[in-house]
């Protein structure tokens, strides 16, 4: 059932949110998992200038009927939200990171691709306002990361460390922020003489797959994640954002909502 929230008194307990990116696969989303979610209300999008779907509804944008908030090229309809979940991309998240943090607002970071330089800006915002930055925002990714963390020490028995990942046609970073991230994680808990290397495909349209890949020998150990639905990353940036919502500046990531 759609839920027209334009007409009603906003609970003073739901959160209010709002979506940089909101037009892409994962903007999308999280549109469909706010509509569902009574803890949240939505309050707008944003998107690039030139997307021919600004002024649209979000909720016919998510094909699922009106929901009565917008697409908006600007942030000015930002500024009543509790906080913002960010899936859009570098460039467009960095202006949505400078609004959030000039009018302290929590923010959740889903975009990947960042380069050097762009971390050391998030890195600096952080510093003045919370903000959750999250390759992957699936609660199975967390727990992933916690395996690793809980069995570092067992990983020197090991020849060779690998990741693989597989992500669907259209995403524009190789390998993946997850990917990325895992090889990070181990390389900071893992004494291993040689660099981490990444397998990464692109096709048709997979949500998400990752593996760590442990080889010695004639024996072969896999750490997977499946996403069968990008739906689960949409709710896993909600549990972020209610999260995120209370707690004072600073950099977290989505292993600190589960320690």
């Amino acid at each position: 059932m759609v839920k027209f929230r334009r007409f009603l008194i906003i609970n003073n307990k739901m959160i209010k949110v709002t979506i940089s990116g909101a037009s892409g696969r994962m903007g999308k989303a999280l549109i469909k998992a706010i509509n569902k979610n009574d803890n949240f209300v939505l309050l707008a999008g944003a998107t690039r200038e030139e997307n021919n779907q600004v002024g649209k509804d979000l909720g016919e944008i998510a094909e699922i009927g009106q929901v009565g908030a917008l697409l908006y090229s600007s942030f000015d309809k930002f500024s009543g939200a509790d906080v913002i979940i960010d899936f859009s991309e570098p460039i467009f998240s960095l202006r949505t990171i400078e609004f959030s943090k000039n009018n302290n607002i929590p923010i959740v970071l889903g975009t990947t691709g960042y380069k050097e330089e762009d971390l050391s800006f998030i890195e600096q915002a952080a510093k003045i306002i919370p903000i959750l930055k999250a390759p992957n925002t699936s609660i199975g990714i967390a727990f992933l990361r916690k395996i690793i963390d809980l069995t570092s020490d067992s990983f020197s028995f090991f020849d060779k460390i690998e990741i693989s990942e597989k992500h669907h046609k259209d995403k524009k970073d190789s390998p993946s922020g997850t990917a990325i991230d895992l090889a990070n994680f181990l390389s900071e808990r893992v004494k291993y003489k040689d660099s981490i290397s990444i397998e990464s495909q692109r096709g048709g349209d997979v949500a998400g797959e990752h593996k760590v890949i442990l080889s010695r020998q004639s024996e072969r150990v896999e750490l997977s994640h499946k996403a069968l639905d990008r739906s689960i990353y949409a709710e896993g940036a909600l549990v972020a954002a209610q999260w995120l919502k209370t707690k004072p500046k600073g950099l977290y990531s989505m292993t600190d909502i589960y320690t």
